[in-house]
């Protein structure tokens, strides 16, 4: 895979002062800035601005196009307006999550499909049945989260009021920029151009800098994920690439939500109902300050389930985790025990016990704002 820098990448080396970076779909990305834990906490305590170019967009047009997106995704997406948006899940034919993300209608004949991971090849075949066509947009985006996010994005002069999965083009400062409202954590994403890239980065620190605006790296964006308790794939699962899988199912991975049984038409809607998933997805909180990913939880001796990530919530201030368990362990308060894995400071393993807790652990860092 050939690595590239996004259009901010200038300035994160600038803020990056221990040289860490890690990949995601093929961008080189800032992995802390300063202290991961203090990142996670000044999103919600002031605001934070992360680099969010990596993540898969692709437009999908041709005159069927809402025909395919309602027949490809698990919501209809059809009936959505221009300007509006909504989250949803895409299934292979044996049930199994292929993929998630939100879709957007820019117009009558074009959709935008936001992701955290590419699925291009399959994608394009299906909508080659239709007559649809998918064009990537290679273009930079910075999420902005925090207490203070709409005065952030109002003192930078992006005069727009947005509800929740909605999106406005704009004109500003003269650049052709999009801001919306699809993250999980509230806030906003603003996009822009490649070539416009430093000027967006520097104007929205400006305009932050009174509010205690700072960067935020992967791994405080990966702690705010497991607050929401949302699961990435990649990260947290496996999608389901070939084509007659049946895992990881939505029930497991608590995307659920995000079908519409009413919605006649989706591909692997079958095989979807025809399951009888008898695990879901449920928050732990762990008695350790030690994070415990991928380790099985275990229950009267029993392994009634694993974990998925898991990292040390600086909100919480104890170590969180995602965990896919027996339905019939999930109750709100159930107590497992865990294997907390060696590390160089303490080279042996620890048990730690961990109760099931309702997600998500805590509200978006910006619920202040609505």
């Amino acid at each position: 895979m050939n690595l590239r820098a996004t259009p901010f990448h200038a300035r994160a080396a600038e803020a990056n002062r221990g040289n860490d970076w890690i990949e995601r779909n093929g961008s080189t990305l800032a992995r802390v800035y300063t202290d991961a834990a203090d990142e996670a906490l000044a999103a919600r305590v002031r605001g934070v601005l992360a680099d969010i170019s990596w993540r898969w967009r692709v437009m999908i047009e041709g005159a069927r196009a809402g025909e395919f997106v309602s027949h490809f995704l698990t919501r209809d997406a059809s009936r959505l307006e221009p300007g509006m948006a909504l989250k949803a899940l895409w299934l292979n034919d044996g049930g199994g999550v292929r993929g998630a993300g939100a879709i957007a209608r820019y117009g009558r004949e074009s959709f935008l499909l936001v992701s955290a991971a590419e699925d291009r090849a399959w994608i394009a075949s299906a909508a080659s049945r239709f007559g649809v066509s998918l064009r990537d947009v290679a273009d930079g985006g910075l999420a902005l989260i925090g207490l203070h996010s709409a005065e952030i994005l109002k003192e930078a002069g992006f005069d727009v009021a947005l509800d929740p999965l909605t999106f406005r083009k704009l004109f500003w400062r003269g650049l052709d920029v999009t801001v919306s409202r699809f993250g999980e954590h509230g806030g906003y994403e603003i996009w822009c151009a490649p070539d416009d890239g430093i000027i967006l980065w520097d104007w929205l620190m400006r305009a932050g800098y009174g509010f205690g605006l700072q960067p935020a790296g992967t791994e405080a964006m990966d702690i705010l994920d497991l607050e929401a308790g949302v699961a990435r794939p990649g990260r947290d699962y496996r999608p389901a690439r070939d084509g007659f899988a049946s895992t990881p199912t939505p029930k497991s991975l608590g995307l659920e939500k995000l079908i519409e049984i009413t919605h006649q038409h989706f591909n692997g809607r079958s095989a979807y109902l025809a399951a009888h998933e008898t695990r879901m997805l449920i928050g732990l909180e762990i008695d350790a300050a030690r994070p415990a990913p991928h380790t099985p939880v275990m229950q009267n001796g029993k392994t009634i389930g694993h974990t998925l990530s898991s990292h040390y919530s600086p909100a919480l201030r104890r170590a969180i985790a995602l965990a896919i368990v027996e339905e019939s362990a999930a109750t709100p308060g159930t107590e497992f025990s865990l294997t907390l894995s060696p590390t160089i400071d303490t080279p042996e393993f620890q048990g730690a016990t961990a109760r099931a807790v309702q997600l998500p652990f805590l509200p978006v860092p910006d619920a202040l704002d609505r």
